[in-house]
């Protein structure tokens, strides 16, 4: 009778141990640290921000054109523009004093003189006027820059598409920019054709 009475009193101790523990289990809960991680990961930028849309459409791949676009490939009077490339092939890019530099390597236009005659005898004056926020010399050379003129970047980030044939980099500018042109960002697009990398288009983003 004591042995019965004994065994049944370890059924139960056992029983409790059991029960105590899966509670234990279903009512854990994630350490704040890893919530903390989470929160940060998913606010990088403002809500409703054109950092945080640019950040998603960038992420996605999609390309967003409520912009002003200005073409240089196949459909515009350019064609494409050369860029230059490092041993690997890689476009080779700089930054400095808030500029995003592209050194131009294109046979056409040795320098910023001859880029300004073809502009010209082929668009005209106006043209000229507008892409040269765009073009100039920089150590002698001619680049295709973003952020001259007082619109500076803060920011960029860069992904390739169609078996990276195409890559697109996204510049967010600075508050300043934005003051003084309205200007949120810009999304520039070069395209890979034959081995070659071209400067394809830009979509410049009013805030």
């Amino acid at each position: 009778m004591q042995f019965t009475r004994v065994m049944r009193f370890s059924a139960l101790l056992l029983a409790a141990l059991i029960a105590v523990s899966l509670c234990g289990c279903e009512n854990k809960k994630t350490p704040p640290s890893a919530q903390e991680e989470n929160v940060s990961a998913r606010q990088t930028y403002p809500v409703g921000s054109y950092e945080r849309k640019a950040a998603d459409k960038a992420s996605s791949g999609e390309e967003d054109v409520d912009g002003e676009v200005i073409n240089f490939g196949s459909k515009s009077i350019f064609k494409g523009i050369q860029i230059e490339t490092d041993e690997n092939g890689e476009i080779v890019s700089s930054e400095n004093e808030g500029e995003l530099r592209y050194k131009i390597h294109d046979s056409r236009f040795s320098s910023y003189r001859a880029f300004k005659r073809f502009v010209k005898q082929k668009a005209g004056n106006t043209k000229v006027d507008e892409l040269s926020r765009y073009f100039g010399e920089r150590d002698g050379a001619l680049y295709f820059i973003i952020g001259a003129r007082g619109c500076s970047i803060r920011d960029k980030s860069q992904y390739y598409l169609d078996d990276a044939s195409k890559l697109t980099v996204n510049v967010i500018h600075t508050e300043e920019c934005r003051k003084k042109y309205g200007i949120a960002g810009s999304d520039i697009h070069f395209v890979r054709k034959k081995g070659v990398w071209k400067l394809d288009h830009l979509i410049v983003y009013k805030d």
